[in-house]
């Protein structure tokens, strides 16, 4: 598997932090760096929600088809408007009670139970 290396080659020629890209796909800032690292595999959830948020195939995120950067403007008008409703999430997400986060946290695994 060259996960890692198709990952950390997506998230440079798309400007991605480790922490956006966790924020944006559920899982934890120290996951995404392990598989970065190449310190721990990506359970299939995980890979699929990769690729979908980088527009991808999982074939191109595991390496087995080669990867080519799209070098389109409706690519960098999809990521920009991706990143304005990921702050806006955030925002709303940072006015909330520890409650309502919790809530929300449950919810969200709840539907990423269900959609993999």
């Amino acid at each position: 598997m060259n996960f890692a290396k198709t990952l950390k080659k997506l998230m440079k020629d798309t400007n991605t932090t480790q922490m956006r890209l966790a924020q944006a796909i559920g899982f934890s800032q120290r996951a995404v760096s392990k598989w970065v690292n190449g310190q721990s595999e990506p359970t299939e959830g995980a890979i699929v929600a990769c690729a979908k948020y980088f527009g991808v195939s999982a074939d191109e995120m595991l390496g087995f088809t080669e990867y080519e950067p799209k070098k389109t403007d409706a690519s960098k008008k999809k990521g920009a408007a991706r990143d304005e409703k990921l702050a806006k999430l955030i925002a709303v997400y940072n006015t909330m009670s520890d409650y309502d986060k919790a809530r929300l946290a449950a919810y969200a695994d709840y539907i990423n139970t269900e959609k993999y």
